[in-house]
């Protein structure tokens, strides 16, 4: 993995996203998180930016759900490990764009986009400490 990896607790508030999310599955997930009680995976943000590169849906339901808080993998997104390809043949994408977007406060329509990374470890969280 990208050696300027790091986890922590970001400020929901602090983050930008480059994608809007669907929302019947952002409703749908947000129910499957109520109930489970917590975040199984953190999301994937670049640490320079502060974009969300993996998981607008997540981030979307924890603030439904009233949290403040997001567990979050920061990732130097210049790093060559990894990776941006487009869903949508009609939008292209790169980094660049990606950050741009974000920045941009215009995002990309849902699935957009879609990183590759190695994969990171789920890193269950309860909502209460998410909620500040």
């Amino acid at each position: 993995m990208t050696t300027a990896l790091a986890f922590g607790f970001l400020e929901l508030s602090a983050l930008l996203g480059h994608e809007q999310t669907l929302p019947g599955y952002l409703a749908q997930l947000t129910e499957e998180i109520r109930q489970d009680g917590e975040l199984r995976r953190p999301i994937i943000v670049d640490r320079h930016s502060l974009v969300i590169l993996d998981g607008h849906h997540r981030a979307a339901a924890l603030r439904e759900l009233g949290c403040s808080l997001i567990p979050t993998y920061l990732v130097d997104y210049g790093d060559p490990v990894i990776t941006v390809e487009p869903r949508r043949p009609d939008i292209p994408v790169s980094k660049e764009s990606v950050v741009s977007t974000g920045l941009s406060g215009r995002p990309y329509p849902p699935r957009t986009s879609r990183h590759v990374l190695p994969e990171l470890p789920g890193r269950p969280t309860p909502l209460e400490t998410l909620r500040g």
